[in-house]
């Protein structure tokens, strides 16, 4: 190609310098002379560089034409170095664009501004894709955390009335969706109801190994190994280095030691009501821990409740008992305050004849004659037979003789009253011969001549002895009546007041229960009515109380649904013991799910059925 554009320049050299020379030889000087070259160049000294001219214009076209041909060649190099970086751009874009973002770009141009650009582009959707498959991971691991935890609540609703059961199938539970190889559930006990002093230990309850249902009798004292350990710190405990000879999981291919183990407390509200121990061949990744530890919280909360209506149930059947008892006691009471009454009756009875024989012993009466100032005048022989003397040892006597040394100050009370002319009637004390005791029931009527002066006193007594000592003894036994009847009253309002705190306190203890507590009569009267059960109805209680209870079911349930008609009907069997999901109608019309659980008693023939209700809507977790 340079050498084309040679021969191009020397050819125009050519020409120029043929035309230069055509110019030159038409001058006078070319003219006159002999017209050689000679003489031209003579005439003409610059021709020679017109004769190099060809040869100048050729070097010089060859220069430029080898220029040129740089340049293209540089140019096409550019051109088609362009279209490779377009070409790797385009299938970078085309790949970024198909989602392949570790793909590399081909080009060695570091500084280029656009590739640049591409590469952070590739690094910004890479990060996103990191993100996005962090995100993804993480809304999978939500949601199979939340399909866990609601199929988990789902297994707490059924057969939360037995404890062995329901450690089983959670633990079942747990090994089947957590992927687990071995699993125990251990329930801590206080000890009281082991009769142990108040020890508290753990029991295996529940143990699944591989999928089966496995029996072990194992205890764990309070503290002891990993168990003790996470129930005293309230902590999950996870560990994927083993102590030696730990735990040997068994299977047909051999024994050998699993991955990890994890033990997470059951704890409620600061307390610990069991610990459940797991093992796996591969260590678990954060939302299953996150899960585990969420279940192990749901099963206290039941664990608490399913105590806590236990606990009620045998709270309220002690004092449906104690409240039978009282009414025993409180009729046994009842009988002895009729036999007491009886007995008064009897004794007063005994008074009334009693005075009727007085009366009629009137008319044999003692008498005696005596002067103003108590001389004895005159005896009868009753009186002599009384007071077991003879006549003549009494003649002339005072009738102070008869008196008790301590009783003789009343003989001048007698007479003074006398003297005034006054009669006197009552009961006296007198002193016979043998210084006996004899009561007289005396008559002292003062004899008067016509001037009426006071001649005499005349007696007339009557002997009341056995009559004394029968008042006597009623009085003693009126006394003791007295007192048996006072402490029988005491020992009655005591149990009044008893069975009275016991009442309050029970009532007080279900109205503070979380779970809606309705009590009705066999007749279906509502008897107890909890603040829980007015605020799941909207109702006060004042206003369900002595109703019934039919009144808290819409009518359509009550005909479609057997539970329901069985417990507002009386004289129906009822569901006693069974869990059941059912509606009620609240206050205002509306239909809520509720999980009921109704027991009964039986007191004196009397039965009363008491329902635990729990609303299904209120979260677990």
């Amino acid at each position: 190609m340079a050498w084309v554009w040679a021969l191009r320049g020397f050819l125009f050299g050519v020409v120029i310098s043929l035309v230069v020379f055509l110019l030159a030889a038409d001058s006078d000087a070319y003219h006159n002379s002999e017209r050689t070259i000679a003489d031209f160049i003579k005439a003409f000294p610059p021709f020679w560089t017109t004769i190099a001219l060809p040869f100048l214009t050729a070097a010089a076209a060859y220069l430029m034409a080898w220029r040129m041909s740089e340049i293209i060649k540089a140019m096409k190099k550019a051109l088609k170095e362009q279209e490779t970086r377009s070409d790797s751009v385009l299938q970078f874009v085309e790949s970024l664009s198909a989602g392949k973002l570790n793909v590399k770009i081909n080009s060695d141009d570091k500084d280029d501004d656009l590739i640049s650009s591409l590469v952070q582009l590739q690094r910004n959707l890479q990060q996103n894709q990191k993100e996005d498959l962090k995100r993804r991971d993480e809304e999978q691991q939500r949601t199979w955390v939340t399909n866990g935890v609601a199929q988990f609540g789902e297994i707490l609703r059924r057969n939360n009335d037995n404890m062995q059961e329901l450690s089983y199938n959670i633990i079942r539970y747990l090994v089947d969706y957590v992927n687990l190889i071995q699993a125990g559930f251990f329930l801590l006990h206080t000890g009281e109801d082991k009769g142990d002093n108040g020890k508290k230990f753990f029991e295996l309850t529940a143990f699944v190994a591989y999928d089966r249902r496995k029996y072990a009798d194992k205890t764990i004292e309070w503290g002891e190994g990993l168990v003790g350990r996470c129930a005293m710190e309230q902590k999950t405990i996870y560990m994927t280095e083993l102590p030696p000879h730990y735990m040997t999981v068994t299977s047909g291919l051999g024994e050998g030691d699993p991955g990890a183990i994890i033990l997470v407390p059951l704890k409620a509200n600061d307390t610990v009501y069991g610990v459940v121990e797991m093992a796996t061949l591969q260590p678990l990744l954060r939302h299953e821990i996150e899960f585990l530890e969420k279940t192990a919280e749901s099963i206290a909360m039941t664990i608490s409740t399913v105590r806590t209506n236990m606990q009620t149930a045998v709270l309220l059947q002690e004092t449906q008992q104690q409240a039978a008892k009282m009414r025993e006691q409180e009729e046994v009471l009842r009988q002895n305050l009729e036999e007491m009454r009886a007995t008064q009756e009897e004794n007063e009875r005994k008074e009334i004849e009693m005075k009727g024989f007085i009366t009629a012993i009137d008319h044999a009466s003692i008498s005696m004659e005596f002067a103003t100032d108590g001389t004895i005048l005159k005896v009868n022989d009753n009186f002599l037979n009384t007071f077991g003397y003879k006549a003549e040892e009494i003649a002339d006597q005072n009738m102070s003789i008869f008196l008790f040394k301590e009783d003789r100050d009343t003989l001048d009370d007698l007479l003074n009253t006398i003297n005034n002319g006054e009669t006197f009637n009552g009961r006296v004390r007198r002193r016979s011969k043998r210084g006996e005791e004899v009561w007289l029931l005396s008559t002292y009527t003062p004899v008067r001549d016509s001037d009426g002066e006071i001649l005499k006193v005349i007696s007339l007594e009557t002997n009341i002895a056995d009559q004394v000592k029968l008042e006597r003894e009623m009085q003693d036994s009126q006394k003791e009546l007295d007192i048996r009847l006072q402490e029988t009253r005491a020992e009655v309002e005591a149990k009044f007041k008893e069975v009275e705190a016991v009442k309050v306190r029970n009532e007080k203890t279900l109205d503070g229960m979380l779970d809606a507590i309705v009590t009705t009569n066999q007749e279906g009267t509502v008897e107890f009515f909890n603040e829980a059960a007015e605020k799941l109805w909207s109702y006060s209680r004042e206003e369900v109380l002595g109703q019934n209870v039919s009144m808290l079911f819409a009518e359509g349930d009550i005909q479609n649904n057997d539970f329901i008609k069985a417990f507002v009907t009386p004289d129906m069997p009822k569901s006693i013991g069974e869990r059941k999901e059912v509606p009620i109608k609240d206050k205002y019309g509306e239909s809520v799910s509720v999980l009921v659980l109704l027991c009964e008693a039986e007191v004196n023939g009397e039965h009363s059925f008491t329902a635990f209700i729990q609303n299904v809507e209120v979260e677990l977790f």
